[in-house]
């Protein structure tokens, strides 16, 4: 007798046939998924599925490619090495599977371009057409530097005779269609499959299943299930209703934690129709609930109610009613200090501090402020990086000197926009080339770029040194310690780092870094400062 396929196994299937319905037409040369943007995952478990089901419910290889796409020729080359480093490193395996590993495509000489990309493809695909029907790439990019570029590059695919035995595969979501123009230009050759895909079905179908009984487990799972449908998709009294009816359980078999969960979801609802007493209320209760669960010695016990605290000071600050947030935030920051968690500490303590600076209170603001700081000193200096320390230094700019802070900020955009117009210029030159450039006069291109890149780096740090230099004392104290805490060249927020991924003495030409006075004693009068008031009042 065959086991019943669970839900996530039935998607995959779903997610087979419309894939084989949409490769019936010899026409199509990508397909476009588009899912639900809280189903990454499970167009992942998909594409992963295909490689490792015995029999895969498709005859097709999928391959990811999260190459970052800079430029259309930089890409190209990302791509080929991507697939050649693969098939190297895997040769141990297919030959253990008794499969060839003499494909001398993977060190053919293609062209940096679409179709010299396309047809290293074609020639992989067609060496191991025994053991696939399409070669199925899917493109998904890690960071995109420039929209209209990767657009072009997909065009310049389109436009190239794409072989038979491939088939481009991209993803886009149903909230953000990014595909839709190119499947609108291209018409026949690209397909778009509707995913069928609904994680709060799966996830409700998973509960019923699982356990495989009629316990208590079982019954919550599948109300909680429910209650994150409704969070999703109903109404605060819909979730509030579903979310009291499994309430009932969870007292019964006192699970204090699950009620925390349960409040803090409707909470969630009420927040989002701006329902702010409702949402304080069932942040107080889910708080009432976190501390039985900590006496109880639960081990989450502490964190959730911290977690309550943040909840209760996001609604606060929602209300406009920013003392009643700062309160609240320093309530959680107190808590994480028992977890002991640092880095909530330091952001409690920030948008503590951030909030009195909306009040207007300045000095007490900054208390706040180097009471966070205080926190990062704490810490080994690798998990600095890893807080919201470089938001809390500017806070602390912004908050000493306003205008000269936000001239700081906006020379990224101002850098950012001349990487975007050198991107374009570089790739207008290289369209020119034609489908089968030259390694020489792209690397000319190339070089090009990257000096602009470096120019354009360097007038960004020099203009922000200048700005810095011209502040008052605490102002450069601040950045001192930024430098002490975070690294040497650190400049401002948001933060531009080397184009080229330099370290500091890498850099062809250092910027002029402005003379900047020790930044000790500035923590001397919050090591003992901002401690937590109760914040208990009604909205």
């Amino acid at each position: 007798m065959s086991i019943p396929k669970n839900p996530v196994e039935k998607r995959i299937d779903d997610l087979a046939v419309a894939w084989l319905q949409a490769c019936e037409s010899p026409e199509v040369r990508v397909i476009v998924w588009r899912a639900p943007g809280n189903a990454g995952r499970m167009m992942s478990a998909f594409f992963e599925a295909q490689k490792h089901l015995e029999p895969a419910s498709t005859p097709d290889a999928f391959q990811n490619f999260d190459a970052p796409f800079e430029t259309g020729f930089g890409y190209s080359r990302e791509l080929m090495s991507a697939l050649r480093d693969g098939y190297v490193a895997s040769r141990g395996e297919l030959k253990q599977q008794g499969l060839p590993i003499d494909w001398r495509g993977a060190h053919g000489d293609y062209p940096d371009s679409a179709a010299g990309v396309l047809a290293m493809f074609q020639s992989f695909a067609e060496y191991y057409q025994g053991q696939m029907r399409y070669f199925a790439p899917v493109l998904s990019p890690a960071q995109i530097a420039s929209s209209s570029g990767l657009e072009q590059w997909l065009d310049a695919a389109l436009r190239a005779p794409i072989p038979d035995r491939l088939r481009l595969c991209l993803v886009d979501h149903v909230e953000d269609k990014r595909w839709q123009a190119l499947a609108e230009r291209h018409g026949k050759a690209v397909r778009v499959i509707d995913a069928p895909i609904d994680m709060f079905d799966i996830a409700r179908q998973t509960a019923a299943q699982s356990s495989g009984g009629a316990g208590p487990g079982t019954a919550y799972r599948a109300m909680l299930a429910d209650v994150m449908t409704l969070l999703e998709k109903g109404s605060a009294a819909q979730t509030a209703a579903r979310a009291d009816k499994a309430m009932k359980l969870v007292q019964r078999e006192q699970w204090h934690d699950q009620q925390v969960v349960l409040h803090m979801a409707v909470a969630g609802a009420h927040l989002k129709q701006a329902e702010h007493s409702e949402a304080i209320h069932r942040y107080r209760a889910a708080r009432e609930c976190a501390v039985a669960a900590e006496a109880a010695r639960h081990p989450a016990g502490t964190n959730l109610i911290m977690q309550t605290w943040f909840g209760e000071a996001g609604v606060w600050l929602s209300a406009q009613q920013p003392v009643r947030a700062s309160e609240a935030y320093a309530q959680a920051a107190a808590v994480a200090r028992r977890v002991p968690n640092a880095m909530f500490a330091l952001e409690g303590l920030r948008m503590a501090g951030y909030c009195l600076a909306q009040d207007g209170q300045t000095e007490s603001a900054r208390e706040r402020y180097l009471a966070a700081v205080a926190e990062a000193r704490a810490m080994p200096p690798a998990d600095r990086p890893l807080t919201t320390l470089a938001l809390l230094l500017q806070d602390m700019l912004r908050l000493q000197d306003a205008p000269r802070a936000e001239r700081i900020a906006q020379c990224a955009p101002a850098y950012q926009q001349e990487v975007a117009e050198a991107l374009q210029q570089a790739e207008a030159q290289s369209a020119k080339l034609g489908p089968q450039p030259t390694s020489a006069a792209l690397e000319k291109i190339e070089q090009e770029l990257l000096t602009r890149y470096e120019l354009a780096f360097r007038k960004l740090c020099d203009q922000r040194e200048r700005l810095i230099g011209g502040g008052d004392v605490f102002f450069r104290k601040v950045v001192a310690l930024a430098r002490d805490y975070l690294h040497p060249a650190w400049n401002g927020v948001p933060e531009v780092k080397h184009p080229l991924d330099k370290d500091l003495p890498e850099w062809s030409q250092p910027p002029r870094f402005a003379q900047l006075p020790e930044p000790d004693d500035l923590l001397d009068p919050a090591v003992t400062s901002a401690q937590p008031v109760p914040a208990e009042a009604g909205v």
